[in-house]
């Protein structure tokens, strides 16, 4: 589903390159490294693919997200930007802003929002997609 979708909105673009499906072993290894359970269309793109080495990234690069920000914690709490430790980045825009998913205080993530971490402001307030599928299509097609 994932992969047909990307391979028809990025024709023309030929950085896109679809990555093999994720073992589940690395799955559940990111969600170690996190802490929390990820959404259920995360894992299904990753059983599908494990990143398209342009806006989604590999199980890999998602765990580079979570130790950065885990390393980076103590600086965001001292400019007073709250949360981070609960935002899972799995894709990126390549202008150092992240799209990712929150986890509640419950230690669920919002599985109806997808935002954007704007780098230059440190937040994490705008909703640019409701799932995966529009994520993809808007960003491919220029929209976000």
């Amino acid at each position: 589903m994932y992969k047909e979708l990307i391979l028809e909105v990025s024709q023309g673009n030929e950085y896109v390159k679809i990555q093999p499906p994720c073992p589940e072993s690395e799955i559940d290894r990111i969600e170690k490294a996190f802490g929390y359970p990820l959404p259920k269309e995360l894992r299904a793109l990753l059983r599908e693919l494990n990143g398209d080495k342009w806006l989604l990234f590999s199980a890999e690069e998602i765990i580079d997200q979570i130790r950065m920000t885990k390393e980076m914690l103590s600086f965001y709490e001292e400019e007073g930007v709250e949360g981070v430790d609960r935002l899972i980045f799995f894709a990126g825009n390549g202008c150092g802003d992240y799209y990712c998913y929150y986890v509640g205080a419950d230690g669920a993530p919002d599985e109806n929002a997808i935002y954007i971490w704007e780098h230059e402001e440190m937040r994490y307030d705008r909703k640019v997609a409701v799932n995966m599928t529009e994520l993809i299509t808007r960003y491919y097609n220029s929209e976000i």
